[in-house]
């Protein structure tokens, strides 16, 4: 998006309006007013309501502005656009039932039965009836209270069955798709966007916006046709997400959203893919003013180059420069920062690269 300045609705200047409010006094009673006097002392008052007054309406106006909204506010604006904010919803899994008994007779979990881990904080609930027979079955299972806390459980870690029946149940896939509502950055993004979906997805912000819409965890979209590559009528996706690669529940779940008849051109045939995996190592070695803490200091660059890759990998594309590398190592204490990894790499945009390793060596001092 384009930087654009701060709008000023109303001016804001708490010494011009005291200033205003003594002229215009003076210029009444004939009289001039002195900083001690009580007539001065309530026009500071006033003056004082007034700009408290002026910065609550300049408040209120810049709420009107997407860019600049919040809370509900922003709902109202996404409204006006038919974008209302994702809201939280529940991780997913499937669990595996078995009868605990091999020979035994077939046994019906019903729908809404709950596996829980083994500390009960987090319950999964069948999404239908399920009948284990000597094979045993997999179900769909929803997480009973929406929201992220219910993703990342491992296979097995999902496994107590209520009611208590003759059935051993355990996820057999990571628990994944829990969101919580979708923050106000990425709404606002959405709502920028949503003009592209006035028509059926046939552009390039479209197929974003809509592929956006299908998940909150869901950060940057790469969309390759033509120009990229891709068969004539051929339509590529590439989500990412918060935590990197996408899972196959959000992966179908961008394919359901950007196929629907209403968003997808008749002509158009669209799939969903991973981002191509770029992995890569951070290797440099940081001269220090002979002043400075060594140890302190290293600590403060790995911070600052953390917070730099970390914002980095929310968004695919990204080339990898040493020199913007070598700037976020330069904090405090650092005379010069080498980088030997990586080397200037530039990306395509459906490329998604993540840090594995960082080395930082000690290279010396120098006076400066």
């Amino acid at each position: 998006m384009r930087d654009l300045p701060p709008p000023e609705f109303v001016k804001i200047d708490p010494a011009q309006v005291e200033a205003d409010l003594v002229a215009r006094y003076e210029a009444r009673t004939g009289k001039t007013l002195y900083p001690a006097q009580i007539e001065r002392l309530m026009l500071d008052q006033i003056a004082y309501a007034h700009s408290l007054a002026l910065v609550a309406i300049q408040g209120t106006a810049e709420k009107m502005l997407v860019r600049r909204s919040s809370g509900v506010i922003l709902d109202y604006l996404g409204d006006l656009v038919g974008t209302p904010r994702l809201l939280a919803t529940p991780a997913r899994c499937k669990i595996r039932l078995t009868l605990r008994d091999a020979g035994a007779a077939p046994v019906v979990v019903p729908a809404g039965s709950r596996v829980a881990t083994a500390d009960r904080q987090v319950l999964f609930a069948l999404d239908a009836d399920a009948l284990v027979g000597p094979q045993g079955v997999t179900a769909d299972a929803t997480c009973s209270a929406a929201g992220a806390r219910g993703n990342g459980l491992l296979p097995g870690q999902v496994s107590l069955l209520e009611p208590d029946l003759p059935v051993a149940a355990a996820n057999v896939t990571t628990t994944d798709g829990g969101a919580d509502d979708e923050l106000d950055d990425r709404y606002k993004e959405r709502i920028i966007l949503a003009p592209e979906a006035y028509t059926t997805a046939g552009s390039y912000g479209a197929y974003r916006f809509h592929a956006m819409a299908a998940h909150q965890s869901i950060i940057d979209v790469a969309v390759h046709g033509a120009s990229e590559g891709q068969p004539a009528g051929h339509i590529a996706l590439y989500p990412l997400v918060e935590s990197g690669m996408p899972s196959d529940l959000i992966l179908s779940m961008v394919d359901a959203e950007v196929s629907s008849d209403r968003r997808r051109p008749l002509s158009d045939t669209v799939n969903v893919y991973r981002p191509d995996l770029v992995e890569y190592s951070v290797r440099a070695t940081l001269v220090f003013y002979d002043t400075a803490n060594r140890a302190e200091t290293t600590l403060r660059a790995r911070a600052a180059l953390d917070a730099y890759l970390a914002q980095r990998q929310h968004q695919l594309g990204a080339d990898l420069i040493p020199e913007q590398l070598s700037a976020a190592l330069q904090v405090p204490g650092v005379y010069r920062a080498q980088i030997h990894e990586p080397a200037l790499t530039v990306l395509v945009s459906n490329q998604w690269a993540t840090c594995v390793a960082v080395t930082l060596s000690d290279g010396g001092s120098a006076h400066g």
